[in-house]
């Protein structure tokens, strides 16, 4: 009988102890006020590229299926375990590469210039150096 009663109270103990931790998964996961719901998918970079170079419907129909390549590139590339960390980077910065030079064109020249201006603040607030700028050397 006294088994019995230490194995009620284990039981009990243990029952209020993961209380608080089952509840927390029932709990919805809210995103931060102003963060976009899917980071990172091609929706919220179509969406981002959209309201920041003010694109028309026609580009937008030209560079959607030009995301979602490189998505699946790199979703594909992010799965393939024979490649090591670095050679992933790398392979990454190829993949973005190629298709921002097949988003330029369909650019006019003033996005262009904002679309560029953007991926400098995004290389020094990255941490990466800059494209070095084209002109006269003084």
């Amino acid at each position: 009988m006294k088994s019995f009663k230490l194995f009620l109270s284990v039981l009990a103990l243990v029952a209020f102890a993961a209380a608080p931790v089952l509840r927390a998964e029932d709990a919805p996961v809210t995103p931060p006020a102003g963060a976009p719901e899917h980071k990172g998918s091609r929706f919220d970079r179509l969406k981002e590229l959209t309201e920041r170079l003010g694109l028309t419907d026609e580009q937008v129909a030209k560079i959607k299926p030009i995301i979602a390549d490189e998505m699946a590139a790199m979703k594909a590339l992010k799965q393939d375990a024979t490649v090591d960390k670095e050679a992933k980077r790398a392979k990454a910065m190829e993949i973005h590469k190629a298709h921002v030079e097949q988003i330029i064109p369909i650019l006019t020249s003033e996005q262009q210039a904002k679309f560029k201006a953007g991926r400098e603040k995004h290389k020094e607030k990255s941490g990466e150096a800059p494209a070095p700028k084209s002109g006269p050397a003084q």
